[in-house]
């Protein structure tokens, strides 16, 4: 039998210093040549007794050689790994017969947001499946046993959901297009269209409590959703593509009114005075809290984007999940940021003239005038404390002034300052007490339905530039 060995190797836990002792025969010698072991005089070991010992220990070794099985994956160079291939892979190593999702997406495995897709790959196979990420791959190790007998029906299971979570948060994309509500009706005079187009961090949905107000007083919805997460390039020209496909499947040659909220101005803007000047296909233009000049706020975009993709996460919400974070980074909030490369393009572009422009911002912020005050008499204490950090903290409270404008009362609305709402050669901003969401009642605040305070202006604005008579003024004109 084997017994410890004199330098801690015991039994079978290190095999391979225990078959390189057997098959030379050269066990630790004790004094006057004895065996400290067997006690016994040292004798030259017989190979032929010794073959049978070496046969067992190599078979033990190759056993727990192949007690896994090795699975890769190819990561692609943004770091990045198909779920469908993961999916495909797993179920062709362990005999399963899973369909991978048809729709696909790529799950981050490097960089920050790569550890949230490690996690979540983690939680999506179980305990039960080892996992490491190299440069270049995913690599799985998969016991024998896995998805045979017992355990059959519960692996199956689990490749299963994985393939129906991802095909739900790819389906999430497919919504990104322009649609039409029932109550659009093309090249009907009596009911004019509005187009919506909704902001950062949102959808159409975000208009939930204006639609049926609008559809109310008689005009027809189109919705524009798309990722409000990609550079805002790649947004205006899907709003570009998707205007003129859907107006050709639809016959429409009547012009329609765009209306929309925060970022989305950028992408209408782009198209009405872009390719769409002189196309007289718009009639209207009303942008709620746009961010014409930019927004220093949209900095924290990242930070905003991490804590919502940890709570998904950590909630085990693959579904939501698996959707953020295919999405990448938040790139279109560096388009946002004032003096971007994308804002001083166009903003270069003059205001399209054959087109009424409207304006409604909020200056009802976050923090009242009085908490600012106190906020930056501290900062100012501060700095004159700091010694010779005196100069970065100064420059540190410079930094932080212009997002303390967006989210004053009298000078923002929480997320946008009433300055950079403005246009040169567009009629002044509207403003009114309400902050970013209210000027819509988005249901990031608002889950029942209300009132919006900006209707009475917006339905004013379309009635006036659809022909019609002006409405009566809104209170407060």
């Amino acid at each position: 039998m084997l017994r410890p060995w004199k330098d801690g190797c015991n039994g079978l836990i290190d095999l391979k210093p225990a078959v390189a002792f057997v098959m030379l025969g050269d066990y630790p010698r004790g004094p006057e040549g004895r065996d400290p072991i067997m006690r016994q005089p040292r004798r030259p070991a017989d190979p032929r007794t010794l073959l049978p010992w070496a046969w067992m220990l190599l078979t033990l070794l190759g056993a727990s050689g192949k007690s896994d099985r090795r699975v890769e994956v190819a990561v692609d160079s943004q770091g990045g790994v198909a779920v469908s291939r993961v999916v495909h892979a797993l179920a062709e190593a362990t005999g399963q017969d899973v369909r991978p999702p048809a729709a696909d997406l790529t799950l981050p495995v490097r960089g920050l947001a790569g550890a949230l897709g490690r996690n979540l790959l983690r939680e999506c196979l179980g305990d039960s499946v080892e996992i490491d990420f190299t440069r270049d791959a995913v690599v799985l190790l998969l016991p024998e046993s896995l998805g045979r007998d017992g355990s059959r029906a519960a692996w199956r299971e689990r490749l299963e959901s994985l393939a129906i979570r991802t095909e739900e948060a790819a389906g999430r994309r497919a919504r990104h297009a322009m649609r039409a509500r029932a109550s659009y009706r093309p090249n009907d005079p009596s009911r004019p269209t509005v187009c919506l187009v909704h902001g950062l961090n949102s959808s159409s949905g975000g208009f939930v409590h204006m639609i049926p107000l609008l559809e109310e007083a008689g005009y027809g919805i189109v919705t524009f959703d798309y990722p409000d997460n990609q550079k805002l390039d790649d947004s205006c020209e899907e709003f570009r593509a998707d205007w003129k496909a859907f107006r050709e499947a639809a016959g429409e040659r009547r012009a329609w009114s765009v209306l929309t909220h925060s970022m989305g101005a950028l992408v209408a803007r782009a198209y009405i005075e872009g390719p769409g000047r002189g196309a007289g296909d718009v009639d209207s233009f009303i942008m709620i809290a746009p961010v014409n000049q930019g927004a220093h706020i949209a900095r924290l975009q990242p930070v905003l984007q991490m804590i919502s993709r940890m709570s998904a996460v950590k909630g085990k919400r693959t579904t939501q999940a698996l959707a953020e974070l295919s999405e990448g980074p938040g790139l279109s909030a560096d388009d946002m940021l004032p003096g971007s490369a994308f804002l001083k393009r166009i903003n270069a572009e003059p205001s399209n003239e054959a087109v009424p422009y409207h304006i409604i911002a909020g200056n009802l912020g976050v923090l009242t005038a009085e908490a600012r005050k106190r906020f930056e008499d501290q900062v100012t204490l501060l700095s004159r404390n700091a010694g010779p950090f005196a100069v970065l903290t100064q420059a540190a409270v410079g930094e932080v002034a212009p997002i303390l404008d967006e989210l004053t009362d009298g000078t923002g609305d929480g997320a946008v300052t009433v300055a950079s709402t403005r246009l040169p050669g567009v009629p002044e901003p509207v403003v009114l007490a309400a902050n970013h969401a209210e000027l819509i009642r988005a249901p990031l605040l608002f889950a029942d339905p209300g009132p919006v305070v900006s209707m009475p202006w917006i339905l004013r604005w379309l009635k006036e530039d659809h022909g019609g008579a002006p409405a009566p003024a809104p209170r407060g004109d």
